[in-house]
């Protein structure tokens, strides 16, 4: 039988009540909900109206933003009370005071998009027990950032992104926000030098000035900053030296973005003195000389970028014992000597490697066999020609444009395996007939290069392929006509080969343009002239 909910608890059972009673003994009292009357919320007050002040200040602001396309303002009717009901305004309950303001641009599909036009109005500044300030994503809210900003001593998050803010950044209005922890102006338009007055600011743990036009040095003063955990200066037009110092006072960096400006010099060795590090990106720039030996010691590093660089020597064999890197991207830039050796025993949480356009040399196949962890025979292979089985979770792997030599091995596995470049090469031997095992690539371009024999018809089964690129090779024989089972292939390419006979016509072979197969022996059929009838 069902138990009844009753008003008075049931004798018979006191041992349960009692321990009904014990356990409501250590939970908290109940709390009654703001602005509703009910059991045990007699005692509390209920919250105080907004502030006057405060309502008159946001009201300033409203009235400096001349469209509003994101309905927020709507909210803000009038009405006396700023802390109810109005979209992105938060109060203290006790004191009525504004102590957050959060408007963000809701997401809309492109190409629409909601935004705000106008300006910062200097009412906020009234604002004075305001702790979070975040416009975001308005896209067209300009003009500086108000002096009397300044007077927000006790802003800790202040956040102006993804606007059209201009001018110089203030140093003179950021330093009078004693407690800001959190800045980020990222996505404006603002110019001029990095402001040295950020170094007073001690408690700052995020700078991101990203996406801006600011430009020259990073000021001495931020040497202060031994909170900081987060500094992003991308995509800017800053220059000079990356300073030591970000290895030796700010040892609480855990990411650190650089890329996209025009630092030059060396990479500073202390850099790989910071432990907490998880992301590195410096790519984009103009550092020279080579990569620190010692940045395999570097051991929460997650992600490491340098490329498009100037940088010069080879790989250091540290790197490749780091246990948690996952993004390795050190292309475009003059690395020489051979393909990494001995990567079985390290870098096992590896998902994209891109060592391209450089000078690298090394047979393709011993480096397959040194990241497989594993090696197995099949029936196909010898034994000193075992398969590869590519890392279980390594996604995206291009080695183009080097001096890479050898052949390709043949493949036992590699299902995670999504993106694979190894053109503009030296390598040699035949297209592997088990490439097909490769049961998730996506991109395949194993062009210009020296490999020759057939096309292997087993690569129809690559059933996610959407770029094929195959030109530029010694190719002969024709394309299999079971190739156009390939529903999903988007492009491919097969020019600069040896290649006969009849296209297969299906799409998007039959739709390629002409140029897809030109300079191949007697190709033939949509979209090049018919085959001749024999």
């Amino acid at each position: 039988m069902a138990m009844q909910v009753s008003k008075k608890p049931r004798l018979a059972a006191p041992s349960a009540l009692l321990l009904l009673l014990a356990v409501a003994a250590l939970l908290p009292p109940p709390r009654a909900e703001a602005g509703h009357d009910g059991a045990g919320g007699d005692d509390e007050p209920p919250p105080t109206p907004c502030s006057p002040a405060d309502r008159a200040a946001l009201l300033g602001f409203k009235a400096g933003v001349t469209v509003d396309t994101t309905g927020i303002l709507a909210t803000w009717d009038g009405g006396d009370d700023c802390c109810g009901a109005w979209e992105g305004v938060s109060c203290d309950a006790a004191t009525g005071r504004v102590v957050a303001l959060q408007l963000e641009a809701p997401p809309l599909p492109p190409p629409r998009r909601s935004y705000m036009e106008g300006a910062l109005s200097a009412s906020l500044g009234g604002l004075e027990f305001l702790e979070t300030l975040v416009i975001r994503d308005m896209a067209r809210i300009g003009g500086a950032i108000p002096a009397s900003l300044s007077r927000l001593s006790r802003l800790k998050q202040l956040y102006l992104e993804g606007s059209m803010l201009a001018g110089g950044v203030p140093g003179s209005v950021l330093s009078g926000m004693a407690s800001l922890q959190y800045l980020s102006l990222a996505g404006n338009r603002f110019e001029g030098k990095l402001p040295p007055e950020l170094g007073s600011l001690s408690g700052l743990v995020q700078i991101n000035l990203a996406g801006n036009r600011l430009s020259g040095e990073v000021p001495p003063s931020y040497k202060n900053l031994s909170r900081l955990a987060y500094l992003d200066l991308s995509n800017n037009l800053l220059s000079g030296a990356i300073p030591a110092f970000f290895g030796q006072q700010l040892k609480s960096l855990a990411m650190l973005d650089l890329s996209n400006n025009g630092f030059s010099g060396e990479i500073p060795a202390s850099l790989c003195g910071l432990r907490n590090l998880t992301d590195l990106s410096l790519r984009h720039n103009k550092l020279t000389g080579v990569i620190p030996s010692q940045i395999g010691s570097i051991s929460s590093l997650n992600s490491l970028s340098i490329d498009s660089n100037l940088l010069v020597g080879s790989i250091p064999e540290s790197l490749f014992g780091l246990q948690k890197l996952w993004n390795l991207n050190l292309s475009r830039n003059g690395l020489s000597g051979s393909l990494p050796p001995g990567i079985r025993h390290g870098l096992p949480s590896l998902v994209s490697m891109d060592l391209s356009h450089n000078h690298l040399v090394g047979g393709i196949d011993h480096f397959f066999r040194s990241i497989s962890p594993a090696r197995r025979l099949t029936k196909n292979a010898s034994s000193d020609m075992s398969a590869i089985f590519l890392p279980r979770q390594l996604q995206h792997l291009d080695l183009s444009k080097n001096s890479i030599t050898g052949a390709l091995p043949e493949f036992g596995a590699g299902a995670s395996l999504r993106w694979l470049d190894v053109s503009g090469n030296a390598i040699g031997g035949q297209i592997p007939s088990s490439v097909w095992r490769l049961v998730g690539l996506q991109r395949l371009d194993i062009s210009r290069n020296k490999i020759r024999g057939t096309i292997p018809a087993s690569m129809a089964a690559m059933a996610s392929l959407r770029w094929l690129d195959i030109s530029g090779n010694a190719l002969v024989g024709r394309i299999p006509d079971s190739f156009a089972r390939m529903a999903r292939l988007r492009h491919a390419s097969f020019r600069g080969n040896k290649l006969c006979g009849k296209i297969p016509q299906a799409r998007p072979f039959n739709l390629l343009p002409a140029a897809a197969y030109a300079g191949n022996l007697c190709l033939c059929g949509k979209p090049l002239p018919p085959c001749r009838q024999i």
